[in-house]
């Protein structure tokens, strides 16, 4: 492990500017913990040209994110599934990942939808089409992306995702009416 190094604000926006970085990202098990920070990045990244990003799972309250609405230019959230017991089995709660992506939508955030499909966790047709037809009811230009779960980490009793349950998905979700549907992170064949 490398020990901990002070980085200023203007370090890490010349970090991203030498490496040609195009987008300056928040994320974190929830970036929302480091907003006053974010933005502190953010202004300057944003000075300087740069994009800025939040990537999270999607907990944003009315006042964070009306807080974030003049530093953030993309917003991505996880909407792990459909089932409130499996999300609070990752840490979230449901409903307040939905309600997040409705108050995003409504502050005009681009905002981008990722569901990482699991085998026998949140793969059924019943529940895609509840993710599908969610999001559809929200915003029909927002886009989805359907990604493939690897046996990489945790939760190894589950399969890795078929390609072919990825591009099910993506039909689910292009028969809901959603216009950007993107089936990705499928990885190599065994």
């Amino acid at each position: 492990m490398s020990p901990p190094e002070r980085v200023s604000v203007n370090d890490l926006v010349g970090m991203a500017e030498r490496h040609r970085a195009p987008i300056i990202a928040s994320t974190y098990n929830e970036p929302l913990i480091t907003s006053e920070e974010a933005v502190e990045i953010f202004r300057v990244a944003k000075a300087r040209g740069l994009k800025t990003a939040y990537i999270s799972n999607g907990n944003g309250t009315p006042e964070v994110l009306e807080y974030l609405k003049p530093w953030v230019d993309l917003y991505k959230v996880d909407l792990e599934g459909f089932n409130d017991t499996n999300c609070r089995k990752l840490g979230g709660v449901l409903g307040n990942v939905l309600e997040t992506i409705k108050l995003l939508v409504k502050k005009q955030f681009w905002v981008e939808i990722v569901t990482l499909i699991v085998p026998g966790f949140n793969n059924s047709d019943a529940e895609l089409a509840q993710i599908a037809e969610f999001l559809a009811s929200v915003s029909t230009d927002m886009p989805w992306h359907v990604t493939a779960f690897h046996q990489d980490y945790k939760m190894r009793d589950h399969a890795n995702t078929a390609a072919s349950t990825l591009f099910r998905a993506a039909d689910i979700g292009k028969s809901t009416g959603l216009r950007s549907v993107y089936a990705g992170n499928i990885g190599r064949p065994p």
